[in-house]
């Protein structure tokens, strides 16, 4: 694969997938190396980073949202979406200590 065909840095590859998953749409390994032009390996990576991502995210409450391989379809998608957006508002309604 060539780095020059390669428009995305890895954050930013991450970061779209993430956005792509979250969106309802599912992806194939096959898609997902095509959209970004990465390897399997690369692919595998960046799913484990988003898993992590959601573990993290969660933390201090039940797992339910988190990325899995869906064998029927042949797909990565995110589960309990809904989940997350609570998780989201949760963190959102908290104090911003930055807030001035």
């Amino acid at each position: 694969m060539s780095r020059e065909k390669n428009a995305f840095n890895d954050k930013q590859r991450i970061l779209r997938l993430y956005s792509i998953l979250i969106s309802k749409q599912a992806m194939s390994v096959e898609q997902i190396e095509d959209l970004f032009f990465i390897g399997q390996k690369t692919v595998q990576r960046d799913i484990a980073a988003i898993r992590e991502f959601l573990t993290d995210l969660q933390q201090g409450e039940p797992v339910q949202s988190e990325v899995v391989y869906d064998r029927k379809i042949k797909k990565y998608k995110i589960t309990e979406r809904d989940h997350l957006f609570e998780v989201f508002d949760k963190i959102n309604s908290e104090e911003n200590p930055f807030d001035f």
